[in-house]
């Protein structure tokens, strides 16, 4: 969501498109309950709402908002805060402590999160050895054709 969300030089009509494709009616019962904004005004002539405007709007919508639970990968995540996340992670801390102070095996965590499905694809990792052997093997290909 961060990504339709940047900063244009124009009115953001496209942005709000898009917006709109990927979480309609999320974003709709959220401008309405949260900031009392009726997205259908962008379409009034007397209506002063502006693209650029609703996606200020929607740029600071809350955590627990459905526009955010749903890019993160549905309404289950919706309970899901920064704070509940955190909360889950002492409670799973504390379980394990103590079932190893009892001398008993520990074999899952007490609560799961659930899974994002966002992609955090971490890119191809390479080493410095590797990239010295590949500019070495250019240069002599450059020096080969060359000479």
């Amino acid at each position: 969501m961060e990504c339709l969300l940047e900063p244009e030089p124009t009115g953001g009509s496209l942005q709000l498109v898009k917006l709109i494709e990927e979480y309609g009616s999320a974003l709709v019962a959220d401008l309405r309950s949260i900031y009392q904004v009726d997205i259908r005004d962008l379409w009034r002539d007397e209506s002063a709402l502006t693209p650029r405007y609703v996606l200020w709007l929607a740029e600071h919508l809350p955590e627990t908002s459905a526009t955010i639970a749903k890019a993160k990968g549905g309404p289950r995540h919706r309970p899901w805060t920064s704070e509940t996340h955190l909360l889950a992670l002492v409670a799973n801390l504390l379980f394990v402590a103590n079932r190893q102070r009892a001398g008993k095996p520990v074999r899952r965590p007490l609560i799961s999160p659930p899974k994002s499905k966002v992609n955090k694809s971490r890119g191809r990792v390479v080493r410095a050895a590797d990239m010295n052997a590949r500019m070495r093997r250019i240069q002599r290909q450059a020096e080969s054709k060359g000479g």
